[in-house]
């Protein structure tokens, strides 16, 4: 304190304040409609990079996030056993997700993996194979505690890291939520089942409405 204390009163409390309540503002900008594909020619090595992006409207909810969370973990899983192991297509997929409450509730996906330019399209066409059948039929019993076993594990190394908490807190109190609920997060992974994320794929995987975008090298 007796360091941290003089910096504080010179470099934060010396800076003006102008007493108004800051608001955002919603300039309009939305993630485009339909099916939208398209390809680069900006690389400059012998390699592409493939980007599939899915969105739309997101029913906020505690259980809402934790289900797109969940889907993310379970196909970072099953693609990287498919486009990887079986198919040895790359190196690494990445699947993540990602919700926004303000200006309006939306949820984005994001699936993307480098590969040789000939492969482009045998990979992508496994990709939503691999989409179109969580769909139907949700996901194995293996995939399943594997994603749950991950998840109460990083959780209990998070609740002991200063960064969660403040992270989490400003979340909960920027939403209205009850902050209580960071400590409720197992039960959620205990109601974690097959139907819950083949449920949730249905939900957030719209074949009419994502984008494609491949940049490939310079002809």
């Amino acid at each position: 304190p007796d360091v941290i204390r003089p910096l504080v009163l010179r470099y934060l409390g010396s800076l003006p304040s102008i007493h108004r309540n800051e608001h955002w503002r919603d300039v309009g900008v939305r993630p485009p409609k339909g099916v939208i594909e398209k390809s680069v020619r900006k690389g400059i090595e012998p390699k592409s990079r493939v980007e599939l992006i899915f969105t739309g409207p997101f029913a906020w909810s505690r259980e809402n996030r934790y289900a797109l969370n969940s889907l993310t973990n379970a196909l970072n899983i099953t693609l990287r056993e498919i486009l990887r192991e079986e198919k040895g297509g790359t190196y690494g997929v990445s699947v993540n997700g990602s919700v926004s409450h303000d200006p309006v509730s939306q949820y984005s996906i994001t699936i993307g993996f480098g590969c040789a330019p000939e492969r482009v399209q045998e990979l992508v066409r496994s990709a939503f194979d691999e989409i179109e059948r969580s769909k139907r039929s949700g996901f194995d019993e293996k995939t399943v505690v594997k994603v749950k076993e991950t998840q109460l594990r990083e959780r209990e190394t998070a609740l002991k890291q200063n960064s969660f908490w403040l992270q989490n807190l400003k979340f909960y109190y920027q939403n209205g939520e009850d902050p209580a609920s960071i400590l409720r997060y197992n039960s959620l992974v205990e109601r974690l089942t097959s139907a819950l994320l083949g449920g949730a794929a249905r939900e957030y995987f719209k074949p009419d409405n994502y984008v494609k975008v491949v940049l490939d090298p310079k002809e």
